[in-house]
């Protein structure tokens, strides 16, 4: 067939043509939309986390430096009246803290008596009660933190004024704590400015407004109350906005205030950045759809050519499966190669629904054998035990308990046909209170021959003190011959078979372990089905009649298999009251 002439050949070209110039349209609307948002919302997180950062560690900052206080207070270098033993003090603190770099001792009246270190020579005796952090600290009687201030030396300091008083409660003396805030590496390590973006920063101001840390240290000092964000600061607020900065520029900006100094911080960046990135991938994406679109055209005229060809070829043999069935017709208004399809397949709808009814008659035969195969094979676990005992009896080892076991079993197997009603529902009219530890004593003795023929030795190790357990003792005895007798037949060279029983909280755990050859992963989703067995010759309905088993007593069967290494099955049977059962 000539495929270029084809109308599914076109229909499938032209549709996939459409979508892929729809999917280029809405990546271009949905970046122009969405990638500006995202990146100014990415912005915003930097900002914010950058101010918060900043925030927290000027609080550590303060919370230090409120700490001297108390310490200058204490002193006993401050409560004398000797220039030596203050300038010893001072020295102390610098040396212990490292965010003061120099100090000094003022008298009442606003004297320099003492200093630290010996640059300030030059202050002795000057008289600075008219600077605002002497005057606060001897009004208020507190430490009081200064503003942004400008030294005689050309510094820009921090200062804490702490007050020390005499014994009648009286401002005696100032202490004067100061950070040069340009040379402190500690306290610049801390609250520098970071740069954000290309072109954003961070900056700090004081309670009037005056900056204590910028990119530029030119700008230290300068006094920017006028800045609309500062004067926000100034008032208490913290936020995030759009604002003009002083040289007119949008800025997105996040601010937060500092209660403990009444400083304020400010992280902003321009509100063009944030086209940027938008910008960059609009001309990527503009070069990436040119040739995803010559390319993916290429691939769509291909991809259509190779599903016109199997599509006539499945026509043919739809003709052949259905031909002669014709009372049933599909919808062939199409008058492509599917409109030809639909009339083939109008042929097989006659010969669906004549196996549909077979299926139907052999569901009922396959219960029946379901039945037959599992009757067989619980009589054959009984049987498999009686000989492995009477063959014992014939090589001269007799034992009384071996005839008690025999007796069981042939009572067993005539409860056996009764038993299997648990392939439709398990009956729990037999339940009463029986000891774990008895149990599985039972049952490793009567598959103790079966065992030494295969070589396996059997390990138990159960819980003497286990609570008697509520259940039907022939049906968890029919459970762990089946799981045990596998568990034997795994290990055709021998081997060891762990069986452990305990308490854990208000249920009591079984787990049988052997070192056979394991169940294949793909294997283990299809254990419990009826008819699926690992073993040549079983049934696969052991393990179906001891998970309804389990089920029917309120507990739950896991195994764990792991190939090449053996097989762990797990009964977990909850310790229940007479009423539950």
């Amino acid at each position: 067939m000539n495929w270029i002439r084809s109308r599914i050949f076109w229909k499938i070209y032209l549709i996939n043509l459409v979508v892929i110039f729809v999917l280029l349209a809405l990546m271009f609307i949905i970046a122009r939309m969405s990638l500006p948002e995202i990146t100014k919302e990415q912005y915003r997180h930097m900002t914010d986390k950058t101010v918060l950062r900043m925030k927290e560690q000027i609080v550590q900052i303060a919370e230090g430096l409120h700490k001297f206080e108390q310490y200058v207070q204490n002193d006993p270098h401050f409560r004398v009246d000797d220039a030596k033993q203050w300038s010893e003090g001072l020295e102390h603190i610098i040396k212990i803290s490292p965010y003061i770099d120099s100090a000094t001792v003022l008298d009442s009246h606003g004297y320099v008596k003492g200093f630290y270190p010996n640059d300030l020579s030059h202050l002795f005796n000057y008289n600075l009660s008219k600077r605002e952090y002497f005057q606060q600290a001897l009004r208020t009687k507190r430490v009081y933190f200064s503003d942004v201030v400008s030294a005689d030396t050309g510094r820009y300091l921090l200062v804490i004024s702490v007050p020390v008083f005499n014994e009648r409660n009286e401002v005696e003396r100032v202490v004067n704590l100061s950070m040069r805030i340009e040379q402190n590496k500690l306290f610049r390590s801390i609250v520098q400015s970071f740069q954000i973006g290309e072109h954003g920063y961070t900056f700090i101001v004081d309670r009037n407004g005056n900056i204590i840390s910028h990119p530029s240290k030119k700008r230290i000092g300068d006094h920017v109350a006028e800045n609309a964000i500062v004067q926000k600061l100034l008032r208490g607020q913290s936020g995030y906005e759009e604002v003009v900065n002083t040289e007119g520029a949008k800025m997105l900006a996040s601010y937060a205030y500092i209660p403990i100094l009444q400083w304020g911080v400010v992280a902003q960046v321009p509100a063009s950045e944030i086209y940027k990135p938008y910008a960059l991938f609009e001309k990527a994406l503009w070069l990436a759809s040119i040739a995803a679109f010559f390319i993916l055209s290429l691939l769509t005229a291909i991809y259509a050519q190779q599903i016109v060809h199997p599509l006539r070829r499945l026509c043919d043999v739809a003709e052949a499966v259905a031909k002669g069935k014709k009372h049933v017709r599909a919808d062939e208004t199409d008058k492509t190669e599917i409109g030809l399809l639909a009339k083939r397949f109008n042929y097989m709808i006659d010969s669906i629904q004549q196996s549909e009814e077979l299926l139907r008659k052999s569901e009922k035969l396959a219960v029946v054998g379901q039945l037959a195969a599992g009757v067989a094979h619980e009589i054959r676990n009984p049987l498999t035990s009686l000989k492995g005992f009477i063959q014992l009896l014939k090589e001269g080892k007799c034992n009384e308990t071996y005839f008690d076991i025999i007796e069981a079993e042939l009572e067993r197997l005539n409860e056996i046909v009764n038993e299997f009603l648990l392939l439709g529902k398990p009956n729990p009219t037999k339940k009463t209170y029986n000891h774990v530890s008895e149990m599985l004593q039972h049952v490793v003795k009567l598959l103790e021959g079966q065992a030494l023929l295969h070589h396996v030795m059997v390990q138990c190790f159960v819980d003497e003190q286990l609570p008697p357990l509520y259940c039907d003792e022939n049906q968890l005895k029919q459970v762990f011959i089946n799981i045990i007798k596998n568990a034997i037949e795994a290990m055709p060279n021998g081997g060891i078979l762990r069986i452990e029983a305990r308490q854990r909280l208000d249920s009591i755990f079984i787990c049988i372990t052997d070192e056979g050859c394991g169940i294949p992963k793909e294997r283990m989703a299809t254990l419990g089905e009826p008819f699926y067995s690992t073993k040549e010759k079983g049934t696969g309905l052991g393990l179906m009649v001891s998970f309804k088993i389990v089920e029917a007593h309120g507990g739950e069967m896991k195994i764990h298999s792991e190939e090449g290494k053996g097989t762990t099955v797990c009964l977990c049977f909850p310790i229940s009251s007479k009423r539950e059962g």
